[in-house]
């Protein structure tokens, strides 16, 4: 789809144009070309909305964990709920390419009803990744287990997608977040697993002290082993990496000067975008909120259509994103 095509689209739409992000104020998107996308990448309303009195944990680094029903964040009931997911998968349906990739943020009890959705609408979900969030806040820990994951929806339109698990290591002058994420992930399992071991084989309970000395221990007895282990994702040569992408990631959730209740962290739709799509493609968010992905997809050399029916974070998102390019101008001037 090309810029010219863009524009067109847009006539008599209220949007901003911030280099290759269009930044759109509305309901919806149907004046957006059939088969034009070639990622959806997006965070709909979980519908999770409750009377609770989670405003006492505004400040906190928890995301999307419940909102008070009085602020009108995710108010619907279950079956206009459902509705709503077969609407959006339809929609995802027609302005996703052949081979269009799609990411989908979705709440626990909601992911088997998208899962059908997309499904009926003629899409093919392929995996659901659980994203960890190590950051998050021990809310009622000693009643239950803490909501530390949240859960992404992966599939394609059609077949032979995007999906780049080899990545040339020439001539990118920089690494990929694939591979600084599989890197870490093959140290942290070495690690992980001969500590479990360490402590297991103790006939007695060790004090606090001991564990730590145990921990220290066996981390510097490991550091060769599991620095062997981080590498080989990668060739023999070492002009590709090879990665095996688990359907798992741990990311900080977003703490602090977030522009959105349930803003989501630029790194994890960097892996995501990376992944999926490719440098020059075009990503859709229809539920823009704070512009998360179109901050990405700048970073990322993509093009993104960002949707955003609240004048709040329509204004707010393309703020953000002017302030982005601007600073990466100048940049390029200095």
């Amino acid at each position: 789809m090309t810029t010219d095509t863009i524009r067109e689209s847009l006539k008599g739409k209220i949007y901003v144009e911030l280099g290759e992000i269009y930044c759109v104020h509305d309901e919806g998107y149907p004046w957006l070309p059939n088969g034009s996308v070639d990622l959806v990448l997006t965070d709909p309303p979980f519908n999770i909305a409750r009377d609770t009195n989670f405003h006492t944990y505004e400040k906190n680094t928890i995301n999307s964990f419940r909102f008070d029903a009085e602020k009108g964040w995710d108010s619907y009931s279950p079956e206009s709920f459902r509705e709503l997911l077969n609407n959006w998968a339809r929609e995802f349906f027609r302005v996703l390419r052949p081979g269009g990739s799609f990411a989908i943020f979705c709440a626990d009890e909601y992911i088997s009803d998208l899962i059908s959705a997309l499904r009926s609408a003629g899409l093919k979900p392929r995996r659901t990744l659980t994203w960890r969030k190590p950051n998050a806040v021990p809310v009622n820990r000693k009643h239950m287990m803490m909501s530390a994951c949240e859960y992404v929806v992966l599939g394609v339109k059609g077949s032979k997608s995007v999906f780049n698990s080899d990545i040339p290591t020439q001539p990118s002058q920089n690494i990929t977040d694939s591979e600084i994420i599989a890197i870490a992930d093959k140290a942290s399992t070495v690690l992980d697993l001969e500590i479990r071991k360490s402590l297991a084989n103790l006939n007695r309970r060790p004090s606090p002290q001991e564990i730590e000395a145990i921990v220290s221990s066996t981390i510097q007895s490991l550091a060769a082993r599991a620095a062997k282990r981080s590498i080989n994702i990668y060739s023999l040569d070492g002009k590709t990496a090879e990665l095996c992408v688990p359907n798992y990631v741990s990311f900080n959730s977003k703490a602090g000067n977030r522009l959105h209740p349930t803003e989501k962290p630029v790194a994890l739709l960097r892996y995501l975008t990376e992944l999926l799509s490719n440098e020059g493609d075009l990503i859709l968010d229809p539920f823009s909120g704070s512009a998360s992905a179109g901050e990405t997809a700048v970073l990322t050399r993509r093009r993104a259509v960002l949707v955003e029916r609240d004048q709040e974070f329509f204004e707010k998102g393309s703020k953000r994103i002017s302030k982005l390019t601007e600073e990466l101008d100048n940049e390029l001037l200095m």
